[in-house]
This record gives structure tokens, sequence and C-alpha cells, in this order.
């Protein structure tokens, strides 16, 4: 009886321990939170161990690639997205500006939900951050494949060019010794010695022949101010 009795007697004395000795901390953490000459980093560091740890895991450039992570349908939705270059220079403008969001975060740490608002956010910029890496990526294979054929059609057009002024270059020696001959032939055909019959003919076949130069000079200087248009197009 006497055991109990003092089971009884000892049990709200251990009560009433224990509820000082949860008044004294809690009035103590007021101290400390209530104190203004003591320095913020000070009061971080006290709380130091009572904040959660994030770790992030990045196993490529592209984000959610590896099994392991679960893909969002707030991803799956943006991931075909094309981004401007002024959309994306303006996003890594606003994710410069978040050392002011670290220093809201450490001035409002007691206040779970804001810190958990703050890292939503930076979680978010994270990922828009990936995504714009992943479409700079593709938009720099695209331009260099790009960049690769127009040197290839580049090359094609020089040679292209090459052999159009060779051709020119044999097309207009031709026109000269065509011109030179017409010239002789016409020098010849004005002279009036009385000629036999055998120079008659040669006379007769001579003239045909000088028609026949005559129409091929033309369809040559036809042909050559073509390939002259084409040769200046490029």
């Amino acid at each position: 009886m006497s055991q109990s009795q003092n089971a009884t007697f000892t049990s709200p004395t251990g009560e009433e321990n224990l509820m000082n000795g949860n008044h004294k901390d809690s009035e103590s953490i007021t101290d400390v939170c209530s104190n203004e000459d003591l320095p913020e980093v000070e009061l971080v560091s006290l709380l130091e161990e009572q904040l959660p740890q994030y770790k992030l895991r990045v196993d490529s450039l592209f984000l959610y690639e590896n099994q392991d992570w679960t893909q969002s349908p707030h991803q799956q939705q943006h991931g075909s997205d094309t981004l401007s270059p002024v959309l994306a220079e303006e996003t890594f403008r606003y994710m410069i500006l978040g050392t002011d969001r670290v220093e809201q975060m450490t001035k409002t740490y007691n206040d779970i939900d804001m810190v958990t608002h703050l890292l939503a956010e930076r979680d978010r910029d994270l990922e828009l951050a990936a995504r714009i890496g992943q479409a700079l990526l593709k938009r720099n294979h695209v331009l260099s494949e790009q960049n690769e054929a127009l040197e290839e059609q580049l090359v094609q057009a020089f040679d292209q060019v090459n052999q159009l002024q060779h051709e020119l270059s044999k097309k207009d020696e031709l026109l000269r010794i065509v011109s030179i001959a017409s010239e002789e032939s016409e020098t010849d055909s004005s002279c009036s010695t009385p000629l036999r019959f055998n120079e008659s003919f040669s006379l007769s076949q001579g003239l045909l022949q000088l028609d026949m130069l005559q129409e091929k000079l033309k369809e040559l200087e036809e042909e050559n101010m073509a390939l002259r248009s084409k040769a200046c197009s490029f």
C-alpha cells in the first residue's frame, strides 16, 4: 500500500518536471527567436539540423531520361514545345535573380509553407533550365547540319562555275576562229578575176560552207549568251 502511494505521489512530480523542462525549452527557443541582438546566421546555425537535406540525381543532360525518374504529366505536356531565344533569355535572367529567393528563404526558415513553396519554385526552375538546354542542343545540332549542307552546296557551285568558265573560254576561241575564216572567205569572194570551172565549184562549196559556219556562229553566240547569263547568276 505504501509503495502504491509512493508511486501515486511520484508520478505527478515526474509530470511536473517534464512540463517544466518543456516549458524551459520553449522559453529558450522563444528567447532565441525574440532576441534581436542575435545574428541571423547564428539563428540558422541553431536550427540547421532541422532543415531538410535535398539531393538531386542527374544521370544525363536530358531531364527524366532515366527509368528511375517518374515523368510528370507537366513534363510530357511541354516536352515538344520550342523555346524562342527571347523566352530563353528572359528565363535565364529570372533564374539569375534566384539569389533574392535564397535570402527570402533564409529569412523565412521558420515558415515551412514558404520554404516548401520556394523549393517547389526552385525545382520548376531546374526543370525549365533543363528543357531550355535540351532545346538549345537540338537547335545547335540542326544549325550544324544546315551549315554542312550549305558548305557542300557552295563547293558544288564553285565547281560548276569553273566548268562553265572553261566551256565559255573554249567557245570564245571557236567563235574567234570562225570569225577569221568568215572574213577571209568574204575577201576572196570580192575578187573579180576570171575563174575556171573547178575554181567556181570550190567557190560554191566555200560559200555553202560559209553559210553553214555563219549558222553555226549564230548558234554559238546564242549559247554563249546563255552561258554568260547562267555564270552571272552564280
